[in-house]
């Protein structure tokens, strides 16, 4: 007699077996990008979330990036500014100078030589400071053309840029012998502290604005990190289930209670138990010449 396995356990058994390998391959794949999204079939809103959260974090990074350079200007212009004003002061200096009755016509032209060098270098100044091939302190930015932030999100600025040439302060071609040139100088010198108050408010709109857009985008990064990357802990505790149930499977052998208190606490309580295997019955054949077992040794 010949006993025969039912097929319908070994189907199943290998129903079972392809799904934790499946889910084996699913959790290897998620631990080595890191991402619980790997492609729109894992979760297809879980997805469309993530790519927008990701547009809008990258926008986000840009509009700061935008945000950084305009301040980057503002410091540029005001640093400049800054040389300039200490220009003006020289130049106050050398008027007042030339005024003293003690000194020589001589000394005068030397004098009135420096002075119109310092003017000079302001008009210098003013058409040589540019920012990536854009001039900032010529005039040209404080007219039609002004230099203006955007941070992509709708917010923009313009920047306060002023004109620090010598001809825009009328200080430049000027007799430093005459009575009104300390008083043009000493306009000129508070017209550009007015202009770096004005950089200095624009820097610290800008940075405060930067910060804004920074945490904005470290929020959208966490969301999206929420919403597509993989909970490593969760899915490292989910693949060693799975080779545990694997190997059980494979052996065609049931949890012990200690490894499904274990299983349990690893999130196996849905899963199914493998199926034991179901062995053919042993059958004994009687030998010739015997009696039939249970009948050996009965009285007729």
């Amino acid at each position: 007699m010949t006993s025969i396995q039912p097929r319908s356990n070994d189907d199943a058994r290998l129903r079972q077996s392809e799904a934790l390998m499946a889910r084996q391959q699913r959790s290897s794949q998620r631990l080595a990008s890191g991402r619980r999204i790997a492609s729109a079939a894992d979760d297809p809103a879980g997805l469309a979330i993530a790519r927008r959260l990701e547009a809008t974090e990258r926008g986000l990074g840009q509009g700061e990036q935008n945000v950084a350079s305009g301040r980057d200007v503002v410091r540029t212009a005001d640093a400049v500014s800054q040389t300039s004003q200490d220009t003006v002061a020289r130049m106050r200096e050398l008027a007042i100078q030339a005024r003293s009755g003690v000194l020589a016509d001589s000394d005068r032209q030397a004098i009135q030589q420096d002075y119109d060098q310092l003017a000079a270098q302001l008009d210098q100044i003013g058409s040589g400071t540019s920012y990536g091939g854009r001039p900032l302190l010529d005039g040209s930015a404080a007219g039609a053309d002004p230099v203006v932030v955007r941070d992509g999100a709708g917010g923009e600025r313009q920047l306060p840029l002023p004109d620090v040439r010598g001809d825009a302060r009328s200080v430049s071609a000027r007799d430093v012998t005459a009575t009104d040139t300390p008083s043009t100088l000493d306009a000129a010198s508070d017209s550009l502290a007015v202009a770096r108050a004005r950089l200095g408010a624009a820097d610290s709109g800008l940075t405060r604005h930067g910060e804004q857009f920074a945490r904005a985008r470290v929020e959208a990064a966490a969301a999206r990190s929420r919403s597509e990357d993989a909970d490593v802990a969760q899915e490292v505790a989910e693949a060693a289930r799975d080779r545990i149930l694997l190997g059980l499977q494979q052996a065609g052998q049931r949890p012990s209670g200690g490894v499904q208190r274990l299983l349990d606490r690893m999130g196996c309580s849905p899963c199914t138990p493998p199926t034991p295997v179901h062995r053919a019955a042993r059958v004994v054949r009687p030998r010739p010449g015997l009696p039939p077992r249970g009948t050996r040794g009965s009285r007729p």
